[in-house]
């Protein structure tokens, strides 16, 4: 039986976001649909209501993505006091990918100018990617096989959600057709990048140890490609939560885990109604789960870190503190993640990310501040 990792030296020395520059509010993707909305008699506020979702965020037309997961690695180098070309190892993790050839992770690796003996891979595991990154990423340091290995994600959810629209819109869809394609309307954008490595001051987030489950049987709920995505929302909702709630127990039973131990739960961001579910059927804290969602929807394998680095920005993250990632990603795959924040922790390691496009505001968690 394979046995759950248990890391003993990696830590997270450095991690940054990178925001999508342009700001689509749930209102402004409703007046876009209005026209399919009336003739389905669908309520106004359907996708804010439904969702929790008031806006997602956006990159340019064009922008492939690479661009958020370099442009957060860039960030995270600017104020870590460490270098592209000490980088042993990169992983790129996103559920989108700028070609099916060449990976993603070599065109990173080339914007980044990382040196000819770091190894570049993609990494896909659906919105689990990342999670399974800093996995991979630890256990290789742990090792010895690296040194420093970089984990980075970037979704740009505008051409999925443009051509759903397009669909949409075509004439011919009924509210099967247009419930089957609303998930698709909960996708943002945005970048995520963190660097993990032995940390001799101790003073970064370690890496304590993973749980992790699987229900293939399931995968036929969420599937999509390039042109859209289409998810039997209520069907996934269910065994998303049955299978978090069996890989929480397995957590429980490898490790003591109890809902109480965790002071801080960043989980992967769907919706209001999946965080809640998610939270509800593990017992966890609602008060101690941090929200993004509201203000950025659905980021893929990059809202986990994200979210992750807003607590940072919010100073959730204080010493003493056990921090738990969490996810379930189409397929299914569930993982989670414990991070302990040490006592000598001082605070965020690089500066705080770029600031929101105008007329925008920028989301902070909700885990300790009383709701998103």
């Amino acid at each position: 039986m394979r046995r759950p990792p248990v890391y003993s030296d990696a830590s997270v020395l450095a991690w940054a976001r990178d925001e999508g520059p342009d700001v689509l509010e749930s209102a402004a993707l409703e007046e876009a649909l209005g026209p399919l909305l009336r003739r389905l008699s669908l309520p106004a506020g359907l996708i804010s209501g439904m969702t929790g979702i008031e806006a997602r965020r956006l990159y340019p037309a064009g922008a492939r993505p690479s661009l958020g997961a370099t442009r957060a690695a860039r960030a995270l180098f600017s104020g870590s006091g460490l270098g592209p070309h000490e980088v042993d190892l990169l992983y790129s993790t996103s559920v989108g990918r700028d070609f099916l050839e060449p990976s993603t992770a070599s065109i990173i690796h080339s914007a980044l100018g990382l040196s000819p003996e770091c190894a570049a891979l993609d990494l896909g595991s659906a919105c689990l990617g990342f999670m399974d990154g800093l996995n991979l990423a630890a256990l290789q340091v742990d090792a010895g096989l690296c040194d420093l290995a970089l984990v980075v994600a970037g979704e740009n959810s505008r051409p999925v959600l443009e051509s759903t629209l397009d669909r949409l819109l075509a004439g011919e869809c009924d509210r099967k057709l247009f419930f089957d394609n609303f998930a698709t309307l909960t996708l943002g954008s945005g970048g995520a990048a963190m660097l993990v490595g032995r940390d001799p001051s101790e003073s970064m987030p370690r890496l304590r140890r993973m749980i992790s489950r699987a229900d293939g049987s399931s995968n036929h709920l969420c599937r999509g490609d390039f042109g859209g995505m289409t998810t039997d929302s209520a069907k996934l909702l269910v065994r998303g939560v049955e299978l978090a709630a069996r890989t929480f127990e397995a957590g429980r039973e490898a490790f003591g885990w109890t809902p109480e131990i965790f002071d801080l739960i960043v989980c992967h961001q769907v919706s209001e109604a999946n965080t809640l579910r998610f939270a509800e059927a593990l017992g966890l804290p609602w008060e101690r789960v941090c929200r993004s969602y509201p203000l950025y929807g659905n980021m893929g394998a990059a809202a986990v870190p994200y979210t992750f680095d807003l607590a940072s920005e919010a100073g959730l993250l204080v010493p003493g503190t056990r921090v738990a990632m969490m996810g379930i990603g189409s397929g299914l795959s569930c993982a989670m993640l414990e991070l302990e924040i040490p006592r000598g922790f001082r605070g965020r390691p690089v500066p705080p990310g770029p600031p929101p496009a105008a007329g925008s505001s920028r989301s902070r968690p909700g885990a300790g501040r009383g709701g998103s």
